[in-house]
């Protein structure tokens, strides 16, 4: 934007000013008084550096530097009103007619100058009002991008926030079971447990990971979640990546992977969860199938998978697509593609 702001400066005052000069016949007065024509021309161009760069901006402001742009406004017009009086008032002006009476030269009336000089005038400051608007116009477009920027990011904190402390009382729970029968899983599972836990806070702060970090912890979870299960659960995850170093959310993948193990396993009726992570080019595409209870989700409200919903169109708003829903009955099925952007 800088230098979209200093070519305009360029183009006034190398090509668009001194046209304007020479299609009108503001150049005679050279002949008649070149050092009028000189102030003259030097104050159009501080009438556009003074518009431009202060009345317009300041327009846009507070109620003080509003006032203060009506002020250099009104000075302007003083001045202005000043130039186009100066041929009449002068008496240097018929001396140096008569100076100059060799010279020829066309015999401009007092109303000739006034308008030569108000029509300059009115032209440079609508050029100036014109570049100003759209200045003014990309300083307030980026102004909002940057504060829904911060919005977003404040909304994906939150989303976060709320997405881990999930994680945790599902582990709890499972290590919670475990300690009250006494299983000899307790202490491999506690070590899981806080390998994961490092893991989540490692990457809180982070806008994006690898896709081989993302899926290295959803496998340690599916482990984890493994040692709670008996024989009536079959738990698979396939995994083929073109590209480990893709960067995908943090805690993004997960969301789906818990919600399969709260509503998909039982203790005493055959259950499964099929988890596939593929990816190629560009693409990532992640598939969870699972057996789902309605006793389980009856009273269900899925909020990790519409905090997901919300981080997705936040971070990926044309680059992805999420089909959730039962693919036949007893099934749930979840199908995420995203495609990777400039991140």
């Amino acid at each position: 934007m800088k230098n979209v702001a200093l070519y305009t400066d360029f183009a006034f005052c190398l090509v668009f000013l001194p046209s304007m000069i020479f299609i009108f016949p503001v150049e005679r007065w050279w002949g008649t008084c070149p050092l009028f024509f000189c102030l003259f021309v030097a104050w159009l161009y501080i009438t556009y550096f003074v518009y431009k760069h202060y009345i317009v901006p300041n327009l846009f402001h507070s109620r003080e530097r509003r006032l203060c742009a009506f002020a250099a406004i009104a000075v302007s017009l003083l001045v202005t009103f000043l130039f186009s009086s100066y041929e009449i008032s002068s008496p240097f002006y018929h001396l140096r007619q008569q100076q100059l009476a060799t010279i020829p030269y066309p015999v401009w009336g007092v109303r000739q100058n006034q308008q030569a000089v108000w029509l300059h005038y009115i032209v440079v400051v609508i050029f100036c009002f014109a570049v100003g608007m759209l200045n003014e116009a990309y300083r307030q477009r980026l102004a909002r991008e940057e504060v829904e920027y911060e919005r977003n990011r404040a909304e994906l904190a939150l989303y976060k926030a709320q997405i881990n402390p999930h994680f945790l009382f599902n582990t709890l729970n499972t290590l919670y079971g475990l300690l009250i029968t006494h299983s000899d899983k307790t202490e491999a599972t506690l070590e899981r447990f806080i390998n994961l836990t490092k893991y989540m806070y490692n990457n809180a702060n982070r806008e994006f990971i690898t896709l081989a970090e993302e899926a290295d912890y959803i496998s340690q979870y599916i482990d984890l979640q493994k040692l709670r299960l008996n024989g009536f659960a079959d738990v698979r995850f396939t995994r083929e990546a073109e590209n480990d170093a893709m960067p995908v959310p943090p805690m993004m993948l997960i969301t789906f992977v818990e919600n399969a193990f709260k509503y998909g396993i039982s203790s005493n009726e055959p259950c499964f969860i099929h988890i596939s992570l593929t990816q190629q080019a560009d693409t990532l595409r992640f598939e969870v199938e699972n057996s789902v209870f309605e006793r389980e989700v009856k009273n269900s409200k899925r909020m990790g998978i519409e905090n997901c919903r919300r981080r997705l169109s936040l971070l990926y708003p044309d680059r992805h697509r999420l089909d959730i829903g039962h693919s036949r009955e007893g099934t749930f099925r979840v199908r995420l593609e995203l495609k990777s952007g400039n991140e």
